[in-house]
């Protein structure tokens, strides 16, 4: 029962977005209504997310036992990525306020996202080689940092920094999928290898952490403590499923929020 409630959690991305709601309210932690915008971000996370692995097994794309897992879940998780992106809809219009730049915002980087996820006729980012990670760490760092932090007028420059997080964090994820991404893509794995690319993860991590401590004046023991617990998942990643690197995100927030 535990184990199939574990498998559930990962494999339909709720880890994910809880772990994305929580790293949220940690950014966020001293704003009003923050966490409409937390649940919206984590709402939009779960919708996305699932409908990109139902495009993938719709086209074979999927591990063997994410294949197998999403075929016999297709049906109600694709009635709960709807609901979730409508519930995200809802929470978004309301905190943007008839604000035409947010909208215009959220709907660029909507626009990138549906090209990721279908492969849009004439608007694919899919076919732009070596490009994948940046994509997805755009998005990431635009929709979970600049629009709430234009939302509450916190914006600042040194915010950019979150880029790294996001990049780096993509970078397990195409680890594992090496094997499957289509070799036009050119992801990071495929230009320099999964070891480099762990190096890559390792140093862009590091570089995150160091820029969040100056710039923010976090805890230096938080930052350790954050790159000790990246640092453990990697050594044992042969025992688990790359998904847990997420939990970053639940880490960081829970920093940021204790702070």
């Amino acid at each position: 029962m535990i184990r199939k409630s574990l498998i559930f959690i990962i494999q339909s991305h709720l880890f994910l977005a809880i772990s994305s709601f929580v790293f949220s309210q940690g950014i966020l932690s001293k704003q009003p209504n923050s966490l409409y915008f937390s649940l919206a971000l984590a709402f939009a996370v779960f919708g996305v997310y699932n409908l990109n692995r139902l495009n993938k097994l719709k086209r074979n794309l999927l591990h063997e036992e994410s294949w197998f897992w999403y075929n016999k879940n297709k049906q109600s998780l694709l009635y709960f990525s709807i609901l979730s992106l409508i519930l995200a809809g809802f929470f978004f219009i309301f905190l943007m306020k008839n604000n035409i730049l947010l909208y215009m915002l959220l709907s660029v980087f909507g626009m990138i996202t549906l090209s990721y996820i279908f492969s849009l006729k004439h608007f694919d980012v899919r076919q732009i080689p070596g490009t994948k990670a940046i994509w997805i760490a755009m998005v990431w760092t635009c929709v979970a940092i600049v629009i709430p932090k234009l939302i509450y007028n916190s914006i600042e420059w040194s915010d950019i920094n979150y880029f790294l997080l996001f990049f780096a964090l993509t970078i397990p994820g195409d680890i594992r999928d090496c094997k499957l991404d289509n070799p036009k893509m050119k992801t990071i794995p495929q230009l320099i290898g999964n070891q480099n690319a762990e190096i890559l993860f390792y140093l862009l991590i590091v570089f995150f952490l160091m820029l969040d401590y100056l710039i923010h004046s976090r805890s230096l023991i938080e930052m350790i403590f954050i790159f000790l617990f990246v640092l453990i998942l990697f050594r044992f990643r042969s025992h688990f499923r790359y998904e847990l690197f997420d939990g970053m995100l639940f880490v960081l927030g829970v920093c940021y929020m204790w702070a």
